[in-house]
C-alpha cells in the first residue's frame, strides 16, 4: 500500500470515532429495537384479530377510532383478545421506546457489576416495562365495552363531543400537578444498584406503571378516539412523549401541550370544525 494511500484512509477513518461502551451499546440497542417494533408493525409481521373482516366486510378504515376494538370483539374469542394486546403492547413499545431510551442509559450506567450482568438486569428490567405496556390494552377494551356503540360507534354518532371533550380532559390532565409530580420523577437519575432478576423485572413493572400513568391523557385519551393505527398521531404523539422526559424543560412541554390540547379542545367543541377523521372506506 502507497504511503499516500495509507495517509488517506487515516484521515478517513479519523473522522470517525466510536467508543462502543456499556451506554453506548445500551442506545443503539434501544434503537434496533424499535426499529424493530415498528417494522413488525407496519410490515403486517403482528396478526390482528379480525382484521380481514374490518376492511372488507365491514368496509372499517384499520386507522379509524376504535376499529382495532371493534375486530377483536367482533371475533369474540379469548385469542382474539390476546391477540389485540399484542398488537397494542407492539405498538406501545414502539412509541414508548424513544422515551425510554435516556432511562435505560441510565439504569445501565449505575449497574455496579459485569457487562454480562448489566445486560441481564436490563432485558429483565424491559420485559416487566414491556409486560405493563401489553397488560393496558385492558383500558381500551374496557371503553369499548362500556361506551355506547364501542368507541367506533359512540365516537361516529357523537364526533365533536367525543374529540372535543378528549383534548380538553387531555389538556387538563397534562397540566396537573398530578401528571407534573409523575413526569418530574419517572426518568429522574438512577442510583446505584446491583438488581439480580426478580429485582430488576419488580422495577420495570413498577417504572411500566409510573409510565402509564404518566402518558394516560395523550395515549388512553386522545389516540384511542383519534385511532390507535392513525399513523401520524402515533408519530406526533411519540414525538411528544419523548421530549417531555427530558430533564431540563420536560415540565414545559407538558404544560404547553395541555395548553394547546385545552384550546383546540373548546375550539372543536364551540365552532365544529372538520375533522381528519376516517369512519368509512
Amino acid at each position: 500500500m502507497s504511503a499516500s494511500l495509507r495517509s488517506g484512509i487515516e484521515r478517513a477513518t479519523g473522522l470517525v470515532s466510536v467508543d462502543l461502551d456499556r451506554t453506548t451499546a445500551v442506545v443503539a440497542a434501544m434503537f434496533a429495537l424499535d426499529a424493530l417494533w415498528w417494522l413488525l408493525l407496519y410490515g403486517g409481521h403482528v396478526p390482528m384479530p379480525g382484521m380481514g373482516w374490518l376492511m372488507t366486510d365491514a368496509g372499517i378504515p384499520m386507522a379509524a377510532p376504535g376499529a382495532m376494538e371493534r375486530a377483536a370483539f367482533h371475533v369474540g374469542t379469548l385469542k382474539a383478545v390476546l391477540g389485540y394486546a399484542v398488537v397494542w403492547g407492539v405498538m406501545m413499545w414502539a412509541m414508548m421506546q424513544p422515551a425510554m431510551t435516556r432511562f435505560t442509559r441510565s439504569y445501565a450506567a449505575a449497574y455496579q457489576g459485569s457487562a454480562i450482568g448489566a445486560t441481564r438486569a436490563l432485558v429483565a428490567f424491559l420485559g416487566g416495562y414491556y409486560a405493563v405496556w401489553m397488560a393496558s390494552a385492558v383500558v381500551p377494551l374496557l371503553y369499548d365495552g362500556i361506551l355506547p356503540g364501542g368507541i367506533y360507534g359512540f365516537t361516529r354518532a357523537h364526533t365533536h363531543a367525543v374529540i372535543g371533550g378528549v383534548l380538553v380532559l387531555t389538556g387538563l390532565y397534562q397540566c396537573s400537578s398530578f401528571k407534573r409530580s409523575y413526569l418530574r420523577t419517572c426518568c429522574a437519575n438512577v442510583p446505584a444498584h446491583l438488581d439480580g432478576v426478580l429485582r430488576a423485572v419488580r422495577e420495570g413493572l413498577y417504572h411500566g406503571i409510573r409510565c402509564v400513568c404518566t402518558c394516560f391523557g395523550l395515549f388512553f385519551l386522545v389516540m384511542i378516539v383519534v385511532g390507535e393505527m392513525n399513523l401520524v398521531w402515533m408519530v406526533a404523539l411519540t414525538g411528544v412523549v419523548t421530549i417531555e422526559r427530558l430533564p431540563s424543560w420536560g415540565e414545559e412541554i407538558a404544560v404547553g401541550t395541555g395548553l394547546v390540547s385545552l384550546v383546540a379542545g373548546v375550539i372543536v367543541l364551540i365552532i365544529r370544525p372538520a375533522l381528519p377523521l376516517a369512519f368509512t372506506l
